[in-house]
């Protein structure tokens, strides 16, 4: 990449967490945002409006974009086109642009993110459970379009930075090491995670993210998904797949080569690397407000095994990837759910990790378990809320 002009971005979920992160990268390499999305938050998307004047914005509804038509309408040097609904984040994800961010959150991506491949743009994907949940089919797609795909996860970015530049890699790959944090919940027994409260699950250690993301790290169904996304974005097996826990979140991740050797990506804890990372590929550009690793006052990394009693999430998720067909999808669909449904109040934490369990026993039984096609995959998806919402109102 030769940044020797200003860079077009779109952001897609931009008053989320990595919507916001990726803002500030703009800021620092000076980017020119052309295009913002969100789903009801008009008030923070407006003031971002009124800093950057994209030429585009998609809200969720039309009531929605009144009100911020209504807002911006006494700002005369705004020209911001609004547009809603589904068809709206469709037609800005088409839109022209250096490279789309890809954040928001949810199985709700798939439809832009399939208009962004069509339109043959750099994707930087943020989201993480389009691609758990359709198999190989998005990566065909952008196979077939000549779209890019760019992951911005920390631990995926991690093994695409450990293994970049090099050819016929997966012949080469023993092992790949997933780290995670381990949550705030690594040190607790088993008798304590049935008084987890929602603010306790919020609460983690090392990142600051966004309230889904934040819950499934506390599960670990986060780490799971993520196991999927790369089995996936790399072409691995799930046996090749090591998740290891690490509380420092230095090491973000690690490729272990048939010949032994391990590299690591290591770097502060902070999601704007691997966004400005993917945005400025293949280069590397300073990041002069950010803190880097003072090896010495680090003193020590540590590594633990995961436990998958008091973590069933990850068990189920490796269960989900070697099952393939449609039932990653159902993994994820009921993962939604339940995770609403617990910050709802309506189940424990603990009945998160049930109630996907549950979905999933009952999905081996259905005619679509081991479907692959794309019409059968968003069948299963929608049969999987379905079920497990059932399962909340019944209170299993």
């Amino acid at each position: 990449m030769e940044i020797n002009q200003k860079q077009k971005i779109i952001i897609l979920g931009s008053t989320g967490s990595i919507g916001q992160q990726t803002l500030n990268v703009c800021r620092r390499l000076d980017f020119e945002v052309v295009g913002l999305s969100c789903f009801n938050n008009i008030e923070l998307l407006y003031e971002q409006i009124k800093e950057f004047n994209p030429q585009k914005v998609a809200v969720a509804n039309l009531n929605l974009a009144v009100k911020l038509a209504e807002r911006i309408k006494n700002v005369p040097q705004i020209k911001t086109e609004i547009l809603y609904g589904d068809q709206g984040n469709i037609e800005l994800a088409k839109s022209a642009c250096d490279t789309i961010v890809v954040a928001i959150i949810g199985f709700a991506a798939l439809k832009p993110l399939l208009a962004a491949i069509e339109a043959k743009h750099t994707i930087a994907l943020a989201n993480k459970e389009t691609i758990v949940s359709t198999g190989k089919y998005v990566l065909e797609q952008a196979e077939k379009h000549g779209a890019k795909i760019y992951p911005v996860d920390s631990e995926p970015s991690a093994i695409w930075q450990c293994i970049a530049g090099k050819k016929q890699v997966n012949e080469e790959i023993n092992n790949v090491w997933l780290t995670a944090s381990g949550g705030p919940f690594r040190t607790y027994s088993k008798e304590q995670f049935d008084s987890i409260t929602v603010e306790d699950a919020l609460n983690h250690p090392v990142w600051s993210m966004g309230q889904k993301i934040t819950i499934d790290s506390a599960s670990m169904m986060n780490k799971g998904l993520e196991l999927i996304e790369i089995s996936r974005l790399f072409n691995l097996a799930g046996s090749q797949i090591k998740v290891i826990i690490h509380p420092q979140s230095i090491i973000h991740s690690m490729v272990e080569y048939i010949d032994g050797s391990v590299i690591a990506q290591m770097s502060m804890p902070d999601m704007e690397l691997p966004i400005q990372y993917a945005l400025t590929y293949d280069m590397r550009l300073p990041m002069p407000d950010k803190p880097k690793i003072n090896f010495a006052e680090l003193g020590q990394l540590s590594f633990e095994a995961p436990d998958l009693e008091r973590f069933p999430a990850l068990r189920l998720a490796y269960e989900a990837q070697a099952e393939d067909g449609a039932m990653p999808a159902v993994l994820n669909a009921a993962n939604e759910i339940a995770v609403q449904a617990f910050v709802d109040k309506k189940i424990s934490f603990v009945e998160i990790s049930t109630m996907v369990e549950s979905t999933m026993q009952k999905f081996r039984h259905h005619p679509l378990y081991r479907s692959i096609l794309l019409d059968d995959i968003l069948a299963a998806d929608q049969w999987a809320r379905e079920y497990t919402e059932l399962l909340i109102t019944q209170g299993r």
